[in-house]
Formats: C-alpha cells, sequence, structure tokens
C-alpha cells in the first residue's frame, strides 16, 4: 500500500556494494578516527558516492548511526558525547550526490541507472541509505544488530522509509519529519491544538515536492499549483513554506480517501524501535498530528509485546535537528541497546503505562483517544 501510494516501487539490493577508505585520520586525541568512504554499487558500480565516518578508536564492534544529509552540512551537534562517551559511530552522506532535490531526481544517476520503477526521491535516498549498511557489513567495527536510520526533515521521511523496507536498521531516529512522516495526513495543528497553526497538508507537499513521491499520491490533497514529477523547481524549505503559506494553504482535502494514514508507518517498523523528535514551533511539521500518529501506532507496539518502543520527545524550538534532539536519540538508543533508563523527555508507553496514564482510577486511557477507533485485543498488562 505505502510502495503504491506514496513512495513508489524500488530496485531490489544490487548485490555488489563496496566501498574504499580514501582518506582517515584521528580526531578528539586520538580518541576516534574519521573517514571518508567512496561506496559503489549497481550495474557497472553505475552508483557512486561519498560518506563520512567518525568512530571510536577502540577494539570491537560499536552501534552506527547512518545518516542522510542535506548537501553541504556536516556533523551532529553532539558528536563528541555520542562517539566518545556512548560508543557510537556515526556515518553520513549528503542524499543529493544519489538524486537532486528537484525534478531532476526522476533523471538523476539512480533513476537513469535503474529505469522502470515509480520511486520518487524520498525513496531513492533511503535506498542508498541501506546501501550504506550494505558497506558496514563488510567492515570489522559495525554491529550489525545495532544499525540505526536517522534524518531531518525530509531526511527523517527518508529514513523512515529507510527502516520500513530494510529490518537491518534495528531502530529508526526521525527529526522533524513532518508531513509523509511522523505527521498525521487527517489531523493538523500547532502546539495549541488541533486546527491551530498552519500545517503542511498532502496537497501543499505535492504543490511544491511531487517528485518525492509516487504519482499515486497526488490524487489525495487540495492542491495550488500545478506542478509535476518533471517540471516542479527546486525550491528552499523556507521559501516553500512562505508561497505556499501566503495561499492560505492548509486546508486537507481528499485524505480520507486514502487507505492509510502516517501511523502506518510506525507500525511497519513494529516490533522495532521507533522515536521521533520535534519541535513545538515547528507548526508546518504538524507537532499536533504527530502526537496522533504515536498513539494509533502504539496499539501495533502494545498488541506485538513491544511496549515501551515507540517513543516521541517533544522540545520547544524550531524546525531544526539541535544537540538535545540527539541527545534523546542516544538515550533512547542506549535504553533499547543496552537497557538504560531514558529520561522523562521521552514519552513511550511501557507495560505498566495503564497505571501511569489513567487519571480516572479504573479507565483504559485509549478510550479517549478520539481520533481512531482501533484497539489491539484487550489483554491483561
Amino acid at each position: 500500500m505505502l510502495t503504491h501510494y506514496l513512495y513508489g516501487t524500488m530496485p531490489p539490493p544490487p548485490g555488489n556494494t563496496r566501498g574504499k577508505v580514501t582518506f582517515s585520520r584521528k580526531v578528539y586525541n586520538g580518541r576516534a578516527i574519521a573517514e571518508t568512504v567512496h561506496i559503489t554499487c549497481g550495474p557497472k558500480d553505475a552508483v557512486q558516492f561519498d560518506c563520512e565516518l567518525i568512530r571510536p578508536a577502540k577494539e570491537g564492534k560499536v552501534p552506527v548511526i547512518t545518516w542522510n544529509q542535506f548537501k553541504g552540512r556536516h556533523g551532529s551537534p553532539d558528536e563528541e558525547d555520542a562517539v566518545l562517551n556512548h560508543g557510537y559511530a556515526i556515518i553520513e552522506f549528503e542524499k543529493e550526490q544519489l538524486a537532486a532535490d528537484s525534478a531532476d531526481a526522476i533523471h538523476g544517476p539512480l533513476a537513469t541507472t535503474y529505469p522502470g520503477y515509480t520511486w520518487g526521491a524520498i525513496a531513492m535516498w533511503a535506498w542508498a541509505q541501506s546501501r550504506v549498511v550494505d558497506y558496514l557489513a563488510t567492515t570489522d567495527y559495525a554491529d550489525m544488530n545495532r544499525i540505526v536510520a536517522t534524518g531531518h526533515s525530509r531526511g527523517g521521511k527518508v529514513a523512515l522509509c529507510a527502516t520500513i523496507y530494510d529490518e537491518r536498521f534495528a531502530l529508526c531516529a526521525a527529526s522533524g519529519s513532518g508531513c509523509c512522516g511522523a505527521g498525521c495526513l487527517r489531523y493538523l495543528g500547532g502546539r495549541l491544538g488541533e486546527g491551530l497553526g498552519t500545517c503542511e497538508t498532502a496537497g501543499s507537499i505535492e504543490d511544491v515536492f511531487p517528485f518525492w513521491w509516487s504519482d499515486n499520491f497526488g490524487e489525495f490533497g487540495k492542491r495550488v499549483k500545478t506542478y509535476t514529477r518533471s517540471n516542479a523547481p527546486q525550491i528552499e524549505f523556507q521559501d516553500a513554506v512562505a508561497m505556499l503559506q501566503s495561499e492560505s494553504i492548509g486546508e486537507t482535502g481528499d485524505e480520507d480517501y486514502l487507505p492509510f494514514d502516517l501511523h502506518f508507518l510506525r507500525a511497519c517498523i513494529a516490533p522495532r524501535p521507533v522515536i521521533t523528535t520535534e519541535g513545538l514551533s515547528d507548526t508546518w511539521a504538524n507537532p499536533y498530528g504527530s502526537q496522533i500518529t504515536w498513539r494509533a501506532a502504539d496499539e501495533v507496539y502494545q498488541f506485538l509485546g513491544a511496549a515501551g518502543k515507540n517513543a516521541i520527545a517533544m522540545r520547544d524550538g524550531p524546525h531544526e535537528y539541535q544537540k538535545l534532539d540527539w541527545v534523546h536519540v542516544i538515550e533512547f538508543c542506549d535504553t533499547m541497546f543496552y537497557g538504560t533508563s531514558p529520561s522523562k523527555n521521552i514519552q513511550c508507553r511501557t507495560q505498566d503505562a495503564k497505571s501511569q496514564m489513567n487519571e480516572i482510577p479504573g479507565a483504559d486511557w485509549r478510550e479517549f483517544c478520539s481520533h481512531f477507533s482501533w484497539r489491539m485485543p484487550k489483554t491483561e498488562y
């Protein structure tokens, strides 16, 4: 369903992914190693891109965070603590090496190497993130049971897509992923509640970024522009928001006719852990809807016996992948991988959530969730 309506079809793994370290040096007074890795794959090695890696300079295997990055941006604001104190490796790549963030995506390296598929740029970038995992499997330092997919904004959408289709990702951490990510298509709102603030809709995301998705997705949203996958301009996030807000966009269209909403993304990842980080001032990314989606998907996590693995972390602030977001991501990874206790800033329903979340004795908190009617089978907690 997600393949048909949202992401489009993708080619299978190429089976010939290789990586070569082209640069290496010690950093942080010799406590970590920074490397540049050149990855090749596909027919006649037609797909090629570079990654930047930093890892602890120690023996043994370590968990690895794979990060699809924006062009020209490098390095986590929490890198030193994540690598040196928590023992994580971080490998990042600029996703536009594989497909342009414009209508040119459908004519770029991946599209021309693999013709006949209906994928948009989000699926192309997600496919590339899986090729990074192919490379990690050939190294002697990557703990292949502890591989994380992360990204911010459109990169958060990519991380979710990658984790859905590749079960080698043990955990997904999506930051500010919003519409067609961890947001919600049917319910919109900012920090003050439903209907308050202008949020990105299925129609507005199709107006500016139709090349991200399957052609089938454009049938459902309320649109103003008439761009298609082949003629949409390249436009920066802030400019897109300003343009669409000037058109008084924020109304839904035919989303109710879609056979899914975005809780399906989390549910498809279950029972593997997922955390989404959200800025309460990031109204365009629909923080209200993100909470609805989080709760709706938790029914699946509870049913699968994966209570506590579906998490959300809210903070004050705008549409950014801030240091605090990284702190929450590393905290959650530590909890899932090593059994540490998360802070109160990370919200998730554990096995004793019934007693924790019910203000009315004897009541089930799910009965107060009017946005969705489905329930896991009644069980004893």
